[in-house]
């Protein structure tokens, strides 16, 4: 026989019948004869409490779920260097976005090739005017076939650039400021005076 569930329940349901109780009649009497016959209550100490709440199940407990805190440095994605001599305190400062950026480069649809000269160029400037912190955005290169292509370079640039004896940190930024795709870059505070 097939599987006939509300079958099997009907005829479960008729042997397990408990005898019928009084009829309770629905309430169709006249609300005024009703309080006719209603009788107040003697002089007791009554008192109400509410009916306590059954405990929720456990699935219901944990719901809505905590949200996942992921932090950039906790990914695969993210990049840090710090030349010698900084401390790692300085680091984590940069890392957690303790230190504010002044200017912002956007490297977003250049090529190699376009984005060292701007990159370079955008260097040079802000060491002009005595920026401390700058954000470089270069983009995750989730959409290139060979992975991110512009990040492995502003890597390089700031590792081994010309300009390297004047980047004292770098760090991949917080997630409000681009998360892997940008990196903040400490410069020193030595100005650079054109020659």
């Amino acid at each position: 026989m097939g599987f006939r569930p509300f079958e099997i329940l009907r005829e479960r349901v008729a042997r397990d019948r408990l005898p019928a109780g009084p009829e309770r009649p629905l309430c169709e009497e006249d609300p005024e004869e009703f309080f006719r016959k209603v009788r107040p209550l003697e002089d007791r100490n009554f008192f109400w409490a509410p009916c306590p709440r059954s405990p929720r199940r456990e699935e219901e407990r944990d719901w809505p779920p905590e949200p996942l805190r992921v932090r950039v440095w906790q990914t695969s994605e993210y990049m840090e260097g710090r030349a010698p001599g900084v401390t790692k305190e300085l680091l984590r400062r940069l890392r957690e976005g303790r230190i504010a950026y002044s200017r912002v480069l956007d490297l977003h649809g250049l090529t190699v090739a376009e984005a060292e000269v701007v990159f370079h160029r955008f260097l040079r400037e802000c060491l002009f005017r005595g920026d401390r912190c700058v954000l470089v955005v270069h983009g995750r290169g989730l959409s290139s076939p060979r992975g991110p292509v512009l990040k492995e370079k502003v890597r390089f640039w700031l590792e081994r650039g010309p300009l390297r004896r004047h980047i004292l940190a770098y760090a991949s930024a917080r997630p409000c400021d681009g998360g892997p795709g940008a990196t903040y870059v400490l410069l020193t505070r030595k100005g650079w005076r054109k020659k």
